[in-house]
């Protein structure tokens, strides 16, 4: 019976190990960022703070939630990080740094431009940051690797990244088995004055990818102000509005001189849901197939 124990004892210990071993090789760990900043992690990091939602749902994703110590107000999916310690809002002006150094983190996921005063105190401080600049979704895909890395949970992040890289794959190779032509499609930002999706911006990768042509793919800017003349006249075949500006979609259909646009006469305007669609982390990807199933249906 000593024997058996022993036997098993000596197998648990081993298993353990081994554990720590293949976890030791995971660090220290180095990535660097969209911005060119290098970042390294001695050891796994467990007081993460995400300064934005989308990088809050890509901890979420790679299996990171329990080592998050607190994250901006905007965080609120999955339904439990609405729970999480807050320390202000996404706007730089809203969060309070003194909140931040308190909690002790070893790792800040921030956002280039909006967070860059932050910095210097970061490294006075000398606390690890990842700075998010994605302007496209392959740019998405890069950055759940890189806090897969960062945090401990490659392996994962490598199922992740080959299952989404499949997403825009299948779709890319629908669209051109289709036979279609690509649908005009229209994002409207705001009404007044209009505001669109510009080629900078990353609605207008998600459209492509989908397998749409944005209307001001030309317009070299992220959200350029445009003409009510040029949106008839360009005459979309599908009009996304987005769930936190319009409930309904009447307010177009009773536009004057809008009623002959492709996308009104066939009624082809869809209200999305903004945060999937304009979040730069892994529920883009829904977006994706579900923006293919609204253009090609």
């Amino acid at each position: 019976m000593k024997r058996i124990f022993f036997k098993h004892a000596f197998i648990f210990v081993l298993v353990a190990l081994i554990g720590v071993q293949a976890f030791a090789r995971d660090f220290p760990a180095t990535v660097q960022d969209k911005t060119g900043h290098s970042v390294t992690m001695e050891k796994k990091p467990v007081k993460i703070i995400s300064l934005g939602a989308a990088s809050t749902e890509i901890l979420y994703a790679v299996g990171a939630e329990k080592q998050i110590a607190a994250v901006a107000d905007v965080s609120n999916y999955p339904e439990s990080a609405k729970k999480l310690p807050k320390i202000g809002g996404f706007d730089a002006k809203t969060i309070s740094l003194e909140k931040i150094v308190a909690f002790r983190p070893d790792l800040i996921i921030i956002y280039s431009g909006m967070h860059d005063f932050l910095i210097p105190s970061f490294e006075k401080f000398k606390i690890p940051y990842y700075v998010s600049n994605d302007a496209t979704v392959s740019d998405v895909i890069d950055e759940i690797m890189d806090i897969a890395i960062l945090t401990g949970h490659k392996s994962t992040g490598s199922s992740l990244v080959k299952k989404y890289n499949k997403i825009v794959e299948d779709i890319s190779k629908a669209t051109k088995s289709s036979g279609k032509d690509r649908p005009n499609v229209f994002w409207e930002v705001y009404n007044a004055p209009y505001m669109s999706a510009g080629n900078k911006s990353f609605i207008n990768d998600v459209i492509s990818i989908s397998g749409g042509r944005n209307i001001f793919e030309d317009v070299d800017q992220a959200y350029p102000v445009v003409s009510e003349e040029t949106i008839i006249a360009s005459n979309p075949d599908i009009i996304l509005l987005p769930n936190d500006m319009y409930s309904s979609s009447d307010t177009v259909k009773t536009r004057h001189g809008w009623q002959n646009i492709n996308a009104v006469k066939n009624g082809k305007i869809v209200i999305i849901n903004a945060d999937v669609y304009t979040r730069s982390g892994p529920r883009i990807f829904d977006a994706l197939q579900e923006l293919y199933r609204i253009l090609y249906r």
